[in-house]
């Protein structure tokens, strides 16, 4: 993953979080910016609150792509519809059968 530590990238990273942002309250979950370096968000599934996690934007070879916190590519910014899905489905918690 390339993250470069300038202001502007900064900046970019936040617009394509903040869009994903919307995404992801659309189905339920409860997200939050967080102005770090890298900026990344913070997401939680509010019916099992033990399940979280902070998701950040950056770019690598010319193309902006989300990312998992342990630096997996989720898929390009373009996709934030999927992306939404992909995190929903992460954060939901396994069915158990008796």
């Amino acid at each position: 993953m390339a993250v470069t530590d300038d202001t502007g990238t900064a900046q970019t990273a936040i617009i394509h979080l903040t869009h994903l942002t919307e995404r992801l309250r659309e189905h339920g979950l409860r997200v939050r910016v967080a102005s770090r370096r890298p900026p990344e968000l913070a997401v939680v599934n509010p019916d099992a609150p033990a399940l979280s996690e902070n998701v950040h934007a950056a770019p690598e070879e010319g193309t902006w792509w989300f990312w998992w916190s342990w630096n997996e590519k989720i898929a390009p910014v373009a996709e934030a519809d999927d992306v939404a899905r992909r995190i929903r489905h992460v954060l939901t918690p396994a069915v158990r059968s008796r």
